[in-house]
């Protein structure tokens, strides 16, 4: 998933505009609907193994950022690849 001589998360971290939290912190937003709960837990795994980071933006909206990368935008009903 990393290009040769690959990056983790200490050497590609940048200022969005937001705050990187925990994947937990981000995931539990979503505990009142099971079906998105079930989505988010699941890419917050990208997140702790090290291969993403995502911040929780000011209108709420999660940016997902891989470090091969893939950038998206998680909104409460879309979820939008910008790059």
């Amino acid at each position: 998933m990393f290009p040769l001589g690959g990056r983790d998360a200490r050497t590609r971290r940048a200022k969005t505009g937001g705050n990187v939290a925990a994947p937990d912190n981000i995931a539990g937003r979503f505990y009142g609907d099971p079906a998105k709960a079930f989505v988010m837990i699941h890419i917050g795994q990208f997140v702790r193994d090290g291969h993403a980071e995502w911040t929780m933006l000011d209108n709420g909206d999660v940016e997902l950022r891989f470090f091969s990368g893939e950038v998206f935008l998680l909104a409460d009903a879309t979820m939008t690849r910008v790059m």
